[in-house]
């Protein structure tokens, strides 16, 4: 699982870069307004309610862990917010604990491709036919 893992770090954390290039404090209010309409916020519930209950081992568990806050700490340091780093290292949280179990979510997997191609989720997601594994191939 942890090179599985691995794996959907380097992807999430070259994707990220990109869509941070040259963000604004601007486009960072506008990206938090637009996670926090109801739309957004209650899909990303009802997908992090669905995986909330599975566990997994410890190990996985300290590796996510760690990444997370690797991932809250680069952006916090390249954006100044902390808001947008604790969004983000939540997403990657999500995006984990059902890339790592296997599990397809078409929400979970559309917010991921979303960061593949660059961008920020916020309000709608751009969509794709892939699985996660496939998108992280």
């Amino acid at each position: 699982m942890i090179e599985k893992l691995k794996k959907l770090e380097a992807a999430f954390n070259e994707a990220l870069k990109a869509a941070l290039n040259n963000i604004d404090p601007e486009k960072i209010d506008e990206i938090l307004d637009n996670r926090d309409s109801s739309t957004f916020s209650e899909a990303w519930m009802k997908a992090y309610q669905a995986v909330e209950e599975k566990t997994m081992d410890e190990k996985t568990e300290d590796a996510v862990t760690h990444i997370r806050k690797e991932i809250f700490i680069s952006i916090f340091k390249a954006t100044g917010s902390s808001e947008l780093p604790a969004y983000i290292s939540d997403d990657f949280g999500l995006v984990s604990s059902y890339f790592i179990r296997d599990i397809e979510n078409s929400w979970v997997t559309n917010l991921l491709f979303t960061y593949l191609n660059h961008q920020i989720p916020q309000g709608d997601l751009m969509n794709t036919e892939k699985t996660m594994n496939e998108l992280i191939q």
